[in-house]
Parts: structure tokens; C-alpha cells; sequence
């Protein structure tokens, strides 16, 4: 004879099902994590491996054949070496760009290994539509340049470049770097702001357009354009070998 289950014990039978179902979702949502996380971390450590294979690969850089009509150096510009050498690093930047900012240490590097048989030019690119400040840090480095403190100003502007990259207001900052490098202030504040310094910016960046320079930085050595990347070796090599030649 069959029993039949009463009430009770139907509600039971129910619930057990109810609650072994939940665990069978909950089990199944786990697992669909854990895929999710172990997909996550391989798709990182294939990138981390691809990073690893590419910093290994050595120097990459190139030069093209030199530039017809590359614009002189004119007796106004910034420039750090000896002026008779006959290796000149020419460089389009922008203050507030960040890779410049990790070439930076790498170039200061090599200016002192160098800078008895090179020149270094460094002109002006700011990529205004990017960078609110590029223009004005532009401005206050010529105006440090009015009074002889231009790579003075320039490692000061590299080296807080995460201080005022974002502010509203910069070149309340740039005036505190004038005092801090002992310029005169009142002068710095007039020569920053002035039309003369806006017209040396514009017309370094008119330049560099003339030039089919597109971003920052961009170099160019004995004025062949150089793909570079942020490494003193590869920087010591292409200009050993233009020494060499």
C-alpha cells in the first residue's frame, strides 16, 4: 500500500527541492566567476609576457633620409652643448605631455654624456587642443630663457609636471618657480605673458607643422627625423654612430 505524504510533509519536500535548486544557481554563478577571473588573468599575463618579450627586443630606433630645408638654429633658441659640434639633437616638444615627460630623465642623461660634442635644441610643439597649460609653460620657459635660466626653468617644469598639469591656473605656479630660481619676478611675470613670447611659441609650432610633426616628442638628429623610445642606450647608439660618421 502507498503512503501518501501529508501536507506537511509535501511543504518539506518543496522546500529541500527549492533550497537545492538555489545551490545549484549559486554553484553555477561561482563558476561562471571564476572562469570570468581565470580569463581576466591569463588575458594580463599574455599581455605582461608580450610587454616583457618587447622591452627585451634591444634598440629599435631608425632615422629617415635628412630633411630638405630643415629650419636653422637661430641665435635666439634654447640650445645646451657645444654650438660647433657636428651632431645636433633637435627636439619638438610640449612641457605638459606626458611621454615627454618620461623621455626627460633619459635626455637629461645623455645632454651631460654628450654635451661637449653635441648640440641640444629644444623647440616647442604644444599640443594645445590636449593640454590646457602646454601653451603658457611654453611661454614661462621662454621668458626664464630672457633671463639665462631657460633649462633651469625646464627641468623645474618637467620635474613637477603631476603638480601643475591639471591647475587652472599655472603660471601663478610658474611665478613661484621664477623666485625659486632667482629670477626677476616682475620681469618673468611681463616677458610670460607678453606678445613676443606667444609669437617665438607659435612660430616654433608652425615650424614643427611644416615638418609633419604630429605629436610629441619628436626628434630629429643631424635633421633626419629619429623613432626613438625612452631608452639612453638606443639614444647612445644613433648618436655614437653619427659621431662615428
Amino acid at each position: 500500500m502507498v503512503e501518501k505524504l501529508t501536507k506537511k510533509e509535501k511543504r518539506e519536500e518543496r522546500r529541500v527541492e527549492w533550497q537545492e535548486k538555489i545551490k545549484q544557481q549559486e554553484k553555477s554563478q561561482m563558476l561562471r566567476k571564476y572562469l570570468l577571473w581565470g580569463g581576466a588573468a591569463l588575458g594580463f599575463l599574455a599581455i605582461l609576457i608580450f610587454l616583457i618579450k618587447l622591452a627585451s627586443t634591444g634598440p629599435t630606433s631608425s632615422t629617415t633620409e635628412p630633411v630638405v630645408n630643415f629650419p636653422k638654429i637661430e641665435a635666439n633658441e634654447t640650445f645646451y652643448g657645444t654650438e660647433s659640434a657636428k651632431v645636433v639633437l633637435v627636439e619638438y616638444s610640449d612641457f605638459q605631455c606626458p611621454a615627454c615627460g618620461a623621455y626627460y630623465p633619459v635626455l637629461k642623461q645623455i645632454k651631460e654624456a654628450y654635451k661637449d660634442r653635441m648640440l641640444f635644441v629644444y623647440r616647442n610643439f604644444p599640443l594645445r587642443q590636449n593640454h590646457q597649460n602646454a601653451a603658457i609653460s611654453a611661454q614661462a620657459s621662454y621668458a626664464a630663457h630672457k633671463q639665462g635660466k631657460f633649462w633651469e626653468m625646464h627641468n623645474m617644469l618637467f620635474d613637477n609636471q603631476a603638480v601643475w598639469s591639471s591647475q587652472a591656473n599655472a603660471s601663478e605656479t610658474f611665478v613661484e618657480y621664477a623666485k625659486t630660481l632667482g629670477l626677476d619676478v616682475e620681469k618673468f611675470k611681463t616677458d610670460m605673458n607678453s606678445q613676443e613670447a606667444k609669437d617665438y611659441v607659435s612660430s616654433q609650432e608652425r615650424q614643427a607643422l611644416s615638418l609633419g610633426v604630429n605629436s610629441t616628442p619628436t626628434f630629429f638628429l643631424n635633421k633626419k627625423l629619429l623613432r626613438i623610445n625612452a631608452n639612453y642606450e638606443e639614444f647612445k647608439k644613433a648618436i655614437e654612430e653619427e659621431l662615428q660618421k
